[in-house]
């Protein structure tokens, strides 16, 4: 296997809570931004490709819809459609490796992001089960306080075949100090060997747990008040 990545573009639609609606990963390249809740996802940037057979992504196959806060946060579902993520093996080494991200940042001063994650992968592979192949999906992501850092985590999903062995990790998780805004960057990776086999990816969602910014109890507020009157007090 491996794993490879890099970034990717920009949307412009807002979304509303209750009637989002997909635009196209070429449009969201285009510069466009995504609001949902009171998270905005701007700033989407292309970072890498390359392909064994030369071919390029075609943008408009992926599709970006704006996710509703379920529990887990808002977020985003990508959805891969026309086997845009398939690869077929060529009885070398056969590949698809796509790598972007985005800005994301909290419109509401009560709320900082606090965590990420990464869920629901669809993926799946087609085999000879002659006990000799090396076929599957791979996402590899980085989240950080600037853009192609990894300072506020490191998760990924996978879903593949060695060997008619399976392995399958559906998503993952990170945690960190709230923040108002972080950057992400994905590193999509498919491949598969034999000419028989092959694999693809379909799509995957992507949410943003939140915490409220802590209040000041009452007598955090009567101590800043004493504070105060102190320092008018000294400077008359």
């Amino acid at each position: 296997m491996k794993k490879s990545l890099q970034f990717v573009g920009a949307i412009a639609l807002t979304f509303a809570v209750g009637g989002a609606q997909a635009t196209s990963l070429t449009d969201l390249l285009g510069g466009a931004s995504i609001t949902i809740g009171d998270k905005l996802f701007d700033d989407f940037q292309f970072i890498y490709e390359d392909t064994s057979d030369f071919h390029t992504v075609d943008t408009d196959n992926i599709e970006v819809t704006g996710l509703a806060d379920n529990g887990s946060g808002y977020g985003l579902r990508f959805e891969i459609l026309d086997d845009e993520f398939m690869v077929q093996g060529d009885d070398i080494y056969a590949y698809l490796d796509y790598s972007f991200g985005f800005h994301v940042s909290v419109l509401d001063p009560g709320y900082l992001i606090n965590g990420v994650s990464l869920e629901g992968l669809l993926a799946g592979t087609s085999r000879d089960p002659d006990g000799f192949n090396d076929i599957g999906s791979y996402i590899l992501e980085s989240v950080g306080t600037a853009s192609m850092l990894d300072d506020l985590g490191v998760l990924d999903a996978e879903h593949s075949v060695l060997d008619d062995v399976v392995f399958t990790d559906l998503g993952g998780s990170v945690n960190f100090a709230g923040r108002s805004e972080i950057w992400v960057v994905k590193n999509i990776a498919v491949w598969a060997q034999d000419s028989t086999d092959n694999a693809h990816l379909d799509g995957f969602d992507q949410r943003f747990s939140q915490v409220a910014v802590p209040v000041p109890g009452p007598l955090a507020l009567i101590a800043l008040g004493l504070v105060g009157l102190g320092w008018s007090r000294r400077s008359s």
